[in-house]
């Protein structure tokens, strides 16, 4: 006798529609690219390449900015910070428009309030623009942290690789 005779009729549609979300969920997921928990990334704007942690608790991206500056531009508040490559210890400086604040509560209890800015990470050949919150990141491992806004409908995060491809957009 087949396990679905021995429900109630009332169940058996249940049933059908759990085995039929289960083949199908994992389907969806086959359409999105598989990364590391690290990846080389490029910051479209400056031309960097630049290592990322890939943090799926981490709602919104952040970059390292030092020195943030709010300043006045044709009515707008627009922000410029300066960005150091780590390797070679170059500095630039950026300035985009402030898309909104945001204030991060952090693990010791403090809060921070935070830039928000439009860049465009560079993910294999995935070219994502999203927000991007500003702060220092100096005594993290990684200057850029890409959360859930770049990666949503697109990256799925493997926790046991590293690097598993070179960022190639133009």
């Amino acid at each position: 006798m087949h396990f679905a005779n021995l429900l109630p009729p009332s169940r058996r549609g249940l049933l059908a529609a759990l085995m039929t979300l289960a083949l199908v969920a994992p389907a969806q997921a086959v359409d999105k690219d598989i990364f590391g928990y690290v990846e080389d990334i490029k910051v479209m704007e400056i031309g960097w390449v630049m290592e990322a942690k890939l943090d799926t608790g981490a709602t919104t991206s952040s970059i390292d900015a030092r020195e943030i500056e709010p300043f006045d531009k044709d009515g707008e508040e627009w922000v410029r910070f300066k960005m150091i490559d780590r390797d070679t210890g170059t500095e630039t400086w950026v300035e985009r428009p402030v898309e909104r604040k945001v204030r991060i509560k952090r693990h010791r209890g403090d809060s921070q309030t935070r830039y928000v800015v439009q860049l465009t990470f560079c993910v294999d050949k995935m070219e994502i623009e999203e927000e991007v919150s500003l702060t220092s990141r100096e005594g993290f491992n990684f200057p850029v942290l890409v959360g859930r806004n770049h990666m949503a409908g697109r990256i799925i995060v493997d926790p046991a690789e590293r690097f598993t491809d070179d960022p190639d957009c133009e």
